[in-house]
């Protein structure tokens, strides 16, 4: 092998030397970054380098995109969010559903289908009834984000049924960052409480008498209470029909 042989290998391999190194740091950090979880800004820009392509969101990368642009938009009725528990809307004004909903505020709530909510006597409970269609949803939509190219996450209540529907009549529309939160509103809500604060994790409840938690409870009273930061729930899937006054 000659000398300028030897010498064109060497700068070959040296020329390939910070390809590969970047590519190391490129990979250690994509695994670090798919380990992590929020708040950790490298975890946060990971997350929101892959949406809207990804489509649908955990509840945690849901956080993630929160921070980075999207805004949410909640099509659940007022019957259905007044029964269970709004979406988070920090610095949001009380009673979003009332008489003024959607000022000045990062979740938006147009409702895909309207329904009531009223007791059922042969159930025993409350159930949904009366579904109607939203002919004016994407309408609504628009004056509450009149950008197409606004950052949007939808959710219903379980992130199946009507968020499908509402994501097609979207995209229609012309909008073009979508992303679906997976589990809906149940499951974001699980995860994090109305200032966008993570929950307590299962197993991980500690008596914290400075922080009142969701629902303000009286401590040192002796008495016995629901210990206010203590979150349990069942099945995040709904079972109501909404379908019935869905297209097909």
């Amino acid at each position: 092998m000659t000398s300028r042989t030897l010498s064109n290998t060497a700068q070959m391999k040296s020329a390939r030397a910070p390809t590969r190194r970047a590519s190391s740091r490129a990979a250690v950090v994509r695994v670090r970054a798919a380990q992590a979880l929020w708040p950790d800004e490298e975890y946060i820009d990971f997350v929101a380098s892959q949406f809207p392509d990804a489509g649908v969101a955990t509840a945690e990368q849901a956080r993630c995109l929160y921070d980075r642009g999207f805004d949410i938009l909640d099509i659940r009725c007022a019957a259905e969010i007044d029964a269970t528990e709004k979406m988070p809307n920090p610095g949001g004004q009380a009673g979003s559903i009332g008489a003024r909903p959607n000022q000045g505020t990062r979740t938006k709530v147009v409702p895909l289908v309207n329904a009531a909510r009223r007791y059922d006597a042969e159930k025993g409970e409350k159930v949904y009834v009366d579904f109607v269609m939203n002919a004016d949803f994407v309408q609504q939509v628009a004056k509450v984000f009149p950008d197409k190219e606004q950052k949007i996450m939808v959710a219903c209540s379980d992130g199946r049924k009507r968020a499908l529907v509402a994501l097609d009549a979207l995209d229609e529309a012309g909008y073009v960052n979508l992303v679906a939160i997976k589990g809906g509103a149940n499951a974001f809500n699980r995860d994090w409480d109305s200032k966008m604060r993570r929950r307590n994790l299962v197993g991980e409840f500690k008596q914290n008498y400075l922080h009142t938690g969701d629902s303000p409870q009286l401590h040192g009273t002796g008495s016995q209470f629901q210990k206010a930061d203590a979150q349990t729930y069942g099945s995040i899937l709904d079972e109501t029909a909404w379908e019935t006054c869905l297209p097909q």
